[in-house]
């Protein structure tokens, strides 16, 4: 009976302890499934910061690109309006074209043709330098405007 009564005890302290490994199991087995779930969960929560992050930055880029657009558009409207300010100012005419009448206004003639190697132009013709900065005289008929003569570049 006391063998019994040991062999009892035993297998009671056994089972108890299986039964107790088997408890521990699943309880390490319960925190380990919860941290993968915590684990999954702040996985999503930074892929949705870095996907909310990506969405600011793709449209701060596309704001960026269109400001510096329209800064590269003004700059080269400005540039062209200057490009055709200088082309206007410094038109050309050929042999037989008519000069603007604007330019047949007195401020425009060249009076002291003999300082600027300019033969004295016959009567009704002046020379016309329309550009100060440019050295090309026209010789014009004063009635009409008609170019006779250029000389200089």
């Amino acid at each position: 009976m006391k063998k019994l009564l040991i062999a009892s005890a035993l297998a009671a302290i056994a089972f108890s302890g299986s039964a107790f490994a088997d408890d521990r199991g699943k309880e390490t087995r319960k925190a380990y499934e919860e941290m993968q779930r915590e684990a999954a969960k702040d996985r999503r929560e930074a892929i949705r910061e870095y996907e909310k992050d990506r969405r600011e930055h793709m449209r701060e880029a596309a704001k960026d690109h269109r400001e510096a657009e329209r800064e590269y558009l003004k700059d080269r409207r400005e540039a062209d309006r200057e490009w055709r300010e200088d082309a206007r100012e410094h038109r050309r005419w050929a042999r037989g074209e008519h000069i603007p009448r604007d330019y047949l206004a007195d401020r425009y003639y060249v009076r002291d043709y003999r300082d600027y190697d300019l033969a004295v132009p016959p009567e009704g013709y002046r020379w016309v330098r329309p550009y100060q900065s440019d050295d090309t005289y026209y010789l014009v008929q004063v009635a009409t405007g008609l170019i006779s003569r250029i000389l200089g570049h």
